[in-house]
């Protein structure tokens, strides 16, 4: 039966008490839904149907539950949004936010949210932005949940010329902002990046040591 294959398959990778009501509109709507590896530049992604594929999904399966339920519910909005306008309107116009709060609304409740997370959610929800990295509030609540948040920091807590690994096991040095992003430079090459203060980076190098280093 493909909703119970759908609920089990899921079950790692979202609140339990969120998994009928997702699972629901996964096969009302025929969605493709795809679980991928980390991605550095977005959390999911929406494709509408083109070439006789129907609706497809991703969602990075590195996030955890409740990043992974709220990104999920994002892209149920672009969905819907589609049906309905199909690319007449902005993406992250006026109509998307509208259908994210209403798609979002039944999940709002204590059994699928923390209470404490639940309160920024709702702040959140009262002006959806286009991407939940782009509310620091919202990201840091979210992150309290993820595993293993005791072996990395976010960039934005580390003092300027720290040398950091990413996630990718890429050595770094923290410059100084510009505008919304910190320029980094790559200690093997010298090339210069800008990351997102909310960038999770380790605090350790590979083999277990602190990773203290300040570059002078």
């Amino acid at each position: 039966m493909l909703e119970q294959r759908l609920r089990t398959a899921l079950l790692p990778f979202l609140p339990a008490a969120a998994l009928v009501p997702a699972v629901a509109y996964i096969i009302e709507k025929k969605v493709q839904l795809t679980v991928t590896g980390n991605r550095a530049t977005k959390l999911g992604d929406y494709r509408h149907p083109f070439q006789g594929k129907g609706h497809r999904i991703t969602v990075n399966g590195t996030l955890n539950p409740y990043a992974f339920l709220v990104t999920l519910v994002h892209e149920f909005a672009h969905l819907a949004v589609w049906e309905q306008h199909q690319n007449r309107v902005k993406p992250h116009g006026g109509e998307w936010k509208r259908a994210f709060i209403v798609l979002m609304r039944p999940y709002l409740q204590q059994d699928v949210f923390p209470e404490d997370l639940l309160v920024v959610l709702h702040d959140y929800f009262e002006n959806p932005r286009a991407s939940s990295c782009a509310d620091p509030d919202l990201m840091r609540s979210l992150s309290q949940f993820d595993k293993g948040r005791d072996n990395y920091r976010f960039l934005e807590e580390l003092a300027e010329k720290s040398v950091f690994m990413t996630r990718q096991r890429r050595y770094f040095i923290k410059g100084e902002i510009r505008r919304t992003r910190f320029l980094c430079t790559e200690k093997s090459t010298g090339k210069q990046y800008l990351f997102h203060p909310l960038t999770p980076v380790q605090q350790r190098h590979t083999d277990g040591s602190p990773l203290l280093e300040v570059m002078s």
